[in-house]
This record gives structure tokens, sequence and C-alpha cells, in this order.
């Protein structure tokens, strides 16, 4: 499936929960919903070009720091908040 189409699915999984009359129903459409948000983060998820993803730099042996680029989370922000 492509972009589109998970992002179609999520929103109406969303709309369902809205809907749903009982506590199970409503819980059951919020995770299915969740695992379609999982595989659209994973798709769109760009990892940070100085780190390479893991978060850190390394210096030497004893010394690791923070990546600035993407502020030790691994992934660049501005590239996440376009979903």
């Amino acid at each position: 499936m492509t972009i589109k189409e998970l992002k179609v699915n999520y929103k109406k999984l969303l709309n369902k929960a809205d809907k749903a009359n009982g506590r199970k129903e409503t819980v059951s459409f919020l995770n299915r919903a969740a695992k379609i948000k999982s595989k659209i983060y994973s798709k769109t998820k760009t990892s940070c070009i100085k780190c390479n993803g893991v978060g850190y730099l390394r210096t030497s042996l004893d010394e690791a720091r923070t990546c600035l680029c993407c502020y030790g989370k691994g992934f660049l922000i501005k590239e996440i908040h376009r979903i």
C-alpha cells in the first residue's frame, strides 16, 4: 500500500472509532489505526545524515556527543512534521 492509501485508511478507522457504540469496538478500531500509523511513520521516517539514525556522534572511544542535527533522536524532526 502507498502512503496515500494508508492515510485514507487511517482516517476512516478514526471516523469509525468516533461512531462506534461500545468500548471493545472503539478499542479495536483504535488498535488497527495505531498499526497503520506505525507503518506510515516507518515509511516516512528520514534518518539523520550526520549520525545515520543513531542519535549520537562518537568522537573517540571514551566520548560520544549528542547529534545537534537531529537533537539525539536519530531522525530529522522537520521531515516528520510533513505527515
